[in-house]
């Protein structure tokens, strides 16, 4: 059973606050970056998109106030030239953990 600390309690997020409930945060090197698009087709997420023609053409993330992103890394992972990292990693204590306070059970099978 997981059991709250009081700064645990006092910070569990809300989503009436969109930065207390930020899951991760994706950085890229533009001047590394050629646009190729594997970033945004390899993530899970769907947080990363690539815009621009020619030279330009590069991969950003998906500006919203609480992207989907989980820093999995796996946009890190398949960046040939590494101009990607995943930063502010996903807590999946905290919350969540507030949320799911039994044992973990085997599914039902019906």
């Amino acid at each position: 059973m997981a059991y709250l600390t009081i700064k645990e309690i006092l910070t569990i997020p809300t989503y009436t606050d969109p930065q207390t409930c930020r899951a991760g945060r994706v950085v890229i090197d533009h001047e590394r970056c050629n646009g190729c698009g594997d970033c945004a087709l390899i993530c899970p997420g769907a947080c990363l998109y690539v815009a621009g023609v020619g030279k330009d053409r590069k991969a950003y993330m998906i500006d919203k106030a609480v992207p989907d992103c989980m820093s999995c890394n796996d946009c890190a992972a398949i960046c040939r030239r590494g101009a990607i990292r995943a930063e502010h990693g996903y807590d999946f204590g905290g919350f969540y953990k507030a949320l799911h306070r039994a044992e973990l059970v085997p599914p039902r099978n019906f």
